[in-house]
């Protein structure tokens, strides 16, 4: 998927399992880094783990910027039978304006729907009134409230669902 925003062309894709995983571990520590306020949930080794296990799927969204890759952002799911647990999605603060989380979630949607999942779970913050936002836009209810499920600062999830 290609769109066109200010004169850089998004892409959004599957990372293939075969791809070094230590440097997208490193990339994906990064983007991490930048869009939590340098306050990445996983450190490196955690992504590096998580990346190879078989049931989990990476996409990511990169710009072409002065004729060179820059990867913005990722989502990462891991896909037990008919159901996906999303395990994060973060697009670098200085793109979070650019619609980026919900082409994401469209990529991770259509991939599910081909390999007939049902339905979608994550995890979010009280306080994260815009990606709340975000989640109910595509879909997604309100199930259930996991008290301090956060750390750094201790807080409550709510957990959201989206049938598809």
């Amino acid at each position: 998927m290609n769109t066109n925003k200010s004169n850089n062309y998004l892409n959004i894709q599957k990372i293939p399992s075969d791809k070094n995983r230590k440097d997208w571990a490193a990339t994906l520590y990064k983007i991490a880094m930048a869009g939590f306020k340098n306050e990445s949930p996983w450190e490196t080794q955690h992504f590096y783990h998580t990346l190879e296990a078989e049931n989990v799927v990476v996409f990511t969204a990169s710009i072409n910027e002065h004729s060179k890759e820059k990867t913005i952002g990722f989502l990462i799911a891991s896909i037990a039978l008919s159901e996906v647990d999303i395990y994060m999605i973060v697009v670098d603060e200085d793109y979070k304006q650019g619609h980026i989380a919900y082409q994401l979630f469209e990529q991770l949607i259509e991939y599910c729907r081909k390999r007939e999942v049902e339905t979608l779970y994550l995890e979010v913050r009280v306080s994260n009134v815009p990606a709340i936002g975000l989640y109910k836009k595509i879909g997604f209810e309100e199930i259930a409230l996991r008290k301090a499920y956060y750390s750094k600062p201790i807080e409550d999830a709510i957990v959201m669902q989206l049938n598809i």
